[in-house]
């Protein structure tokens, strides 16, 4: 089975679209069989007509007409069919999570200590309902949106979702965002990629990923990389390996610059680190 990769797949739906943000009215005559998909960005999904099953992490649920749900990017199973002669339709707005922890940052929204959730499913309330209508009638109208009011929509979407689920809404961007940092940076830690080479691997600007770095970490990406590899050589070290061994290893270009930033650490060349054990 060939996996399905969204927003990508739903290029030709009927939609408002700016940069990476995606408005789209999506119409599908749908099947009862699942489909891998892959979300490439954040979905937020109105179900207008139809059904909707959804297998994600160890999880499952149904969504009927009128409800929502708040998929993450990642892997997921989905069926989607009509209950009546008319197409599947459902309302799909795709954004990049950065987006979404923006939002929680610019408005000083504390992460909160509850596990992220795989997704959110819940129903729509008259307020979305006549946001996703005004959306719709945009579209056919062939309206286009600057990047200013696409993001502005968006902060209108996160505002009334995070008014109805405030602790699951922050932890799902808050939380997730702060795990999948953190493995990013402890899988390449020992691969002496550049702070930039890490931003874009994090698909973030320099800033925000050191932003975000350091509300992970309570550090700079570069102290914390400097001395988490200055740790793991005297490591080496005690092991009895030698420092000819571990410089270029850790990322350094030379012997003199590694015993240098070792003995500013340690208060001892490496040498004689090596030799006291």
């Amino acid at each position: 089975m060939t996996a399905i990769a969204v927003p990508q797949a739903v290029n030709l739906q009927p939609q408002i679209s700016c940069g990476d943000i995606a408005f789209v009215d999506y119409r599908e005559t749908g099947s009862f069989f699942r489909n891998q998909v892959i979300f490439n960005s954040t979905a937020v999904s109105f179900v207008l007509n139809g059904q909707k099953e959804i297998f994600r992490s160890g999880e499952r649920t149904i969504i009927q007409e009128g409800q929502v749900l708040l998929i993450p990017e990642g892997h997921s199973l989905i069926a989607e069919h009509s209950l009546n002669a008319d197409k599947y339709n459902s309302f799909i707005i795709f954004f990049p999570v950065q987006l979404a922890a923006d939002f929680l940052s610019g408005n000083k929204i504390k992460p909160k200590k509850i596990p992220a959730p795989a997704f959110l499913h819940f129903n729509s309330t008259p307020h979305l309902s006549g946001y996703i209508s005004s959306l719709q009638q945009l579209i056919r109208s062939g309206h286009q949106f600057t990047e200013a009011m696409a993001q502005h929509k968006l902060h209108e979407l996160f505002l009334a979702i995070y008014e109805l689920f405030p602790a699951k809404f922050t932890a799902l961007f808050s939380n997730q965002q702060q795990l999948s940092l953190k493995k990013l940076v402890e899988d390449h830690l020992f691969h002496n990629l550049t702070i930039e080479e890490l931003a874009f691997l994090a698909n973030r600007s320099l800033s925000s990923f050191k932003r975000d770095f350091e509300r992970t970490y309570g550090t700079s990406p570069q102290k914390y990389i400097r001395e988490s590899k200055l740790d793991a050589a005297r490591a080496e070290l005690e092991r009895g390996k030698q420092a000819t061994e571990l410089y270029h290893q850790y990322g350094y270009d030379n012997l003199s610059n590694f015993s240098t930033a070792f003995k500013r650490k340690f208060g001892i060349t490496p040498g004689t680190y090596r030799n006291r054990k």
